[in-house]
């Protein structure tokens, strides 16, 4: 009989220590958040310290976050939204539809992109 993935021992919304309504309701999938280098407060649950953790190499956006940790979307902006109050996440927003730069610089043509897609369909 094969096992599927093993199944968490404290439910998701223990996660957040019985916070229920989050200071900043700003937070989308793709924010980015990185870490100020604050250590964890004695009240922060063992789910801040991995987040804290997890973004101590760098930026990850709350949907990387949510992946790495293996929890619910709303949970980690929940998680976030607690450490943003005490100070130890800043948060860059994704640049609204129709603002993203429009220069190419660095990037592939369309038609180099189009030829290699062409490619690997035809494998």
């Amino acid at each position: 009989m094969t096992q599927g993935p093993a199944r968490r021992l404290v439910p998701s919304y223990l996660a957040t220590g019985g916070v229920h309504t989050p200071e900043h309701k700003t937070l989308e999938e793709l924010t980015a958040l990185t870490a100020t280098g604050r250590p964890a407060l004695p009240h922060h649950t063992p789910a801040h310290q991995r987040l804290l953790d997890l973004l101590s190499d760098g930026g990850l956006t709350v949907m990387e976050i949510a992946g790495y940790l293996r929890l619910p979307v709303g949970v980690v902006k929940m998680l976030a939204a607690q450490l943003m109050s005490d100070g130890h996440l800043r948060t860059a927003a994704p640049l609204p539809h129709g603002l993203a730069p429009t220069t190419n610089a660095g990037r592939p043509s369309r038609a180099l992109l189009e030829e290699v897609m062409h490619g690997l369909l035809a494998l």
